[in-house]
């Protein structure tokens, strides 16, 4: 169940990776539009491209060590990684007033959480 849960996730992080580094100047001037401000929204991809490169690398090596069972990371802080990143994409859909983007926040964020409380489970077994 975790393996599905941190592949999902990694799909979702790493193809929204691929999207902001694939087109740069059209993901930037729709972060210009979406917030208003031209001068941040270079400021922003790249805070929002090394976010979820780290983010993508820690759900891999789960995927990694789920496959080939070793135990290098705890699965605890790559599901902790991946919440506080889904809470600074909110809270930039709430500051930039699409509410429609945050509430598909939502969704991932209630898959992290299964998947936290599925690590810790997994933890005191």
């Amino acid at each position: 169940m975790i393996l599905s849960i941190l592949a999902f996730l990694g799909i979702s992080f790493g193809y929204s990776l691929f999207e902001k580094l694939k087109d740069k100047k059209g993901y930037t001037q729709f972060l210009a539009h979406h917030l208003k401000n031209k001068k941040r929204a270079n400021l922003f991809w790249w805070f929002l491209v090394i976010i979820n490169s780290v983010t993508t690398l820690f759900l891999c090596i789960g995927i990694f060590q789920l496959l080939f069972n070793f135990n290098f990371c705890a699965f605890t802080l790559i599901f902790k990684f991946s919440a506080v990143t889904i809470l600074i994409l909110l809270f930039g859909q709430r500051m930039a007033g699409d509410f429609q983007g945050a509430a598909n926040l939502g969704i991932y964020m209630l898959l992290v959480i299964f998947g936290w409380y599925l690590s810790s489970i997994a933890i005191q077994l």
